[in-house]
């Protein structure tokens, strides 16, 4: 196979790769990014030494298309990692406002510094 049919061979593989691990992402099942992301690198390092040998190896249309397809999935992995950072905070601060340091003080009572008061259920005002 020559050095332009190996290259097209490399870009569609990495195509459909970065389209698998869109759709992954889409329907929530990251366990397969970790899967795709080594084929990833490796298929993004094999085209990267394919193009250094012969940059003209793969037309433009091709590389264009495969660089949308780059950027939508950067688009996605970036969100993704922002929702997971957002779900981690939140888990941190409940497990500090559930902890010894956020409900109750160094002696034992309770804080009395909520972020909302409520009046008790039998209480009248």
């Amino acid at each position: 196979m020559n050095n332009q049919r190996k290259a097209l061979a490399v870009v569609d593989a990495l195509a459909t790769l970065l389209r698998k691990e869109i759709t992954a992402i889409e329907s929530g099942d990251f366990s397969l990014l970790v899967h795709y992301s080594g084929e990833k690198a490796r298929l993004s390092t094999q085209l990267e030494t394919l193009l250094l040998n012969d940059p003209q190896a793969v037309d433009k249309e091709h590389l264009s298309d495969l660089r949308n397809l780059i950027v939508r999935d950067q688009k996605y992995l970036r969100l993704a990692q922002d929702a997971t950072a957002e779900i981690i905070q939140e888990v941190s601060n409940i497990r500090e406002s559930r902890s010894m340091a956020g409900q109750y003080g160094r002696s034992g009572t309770q804080r009395g510094n909520r972020a909302t008061f409520s009046n008790p259920v039998d209480k009248i005002v």
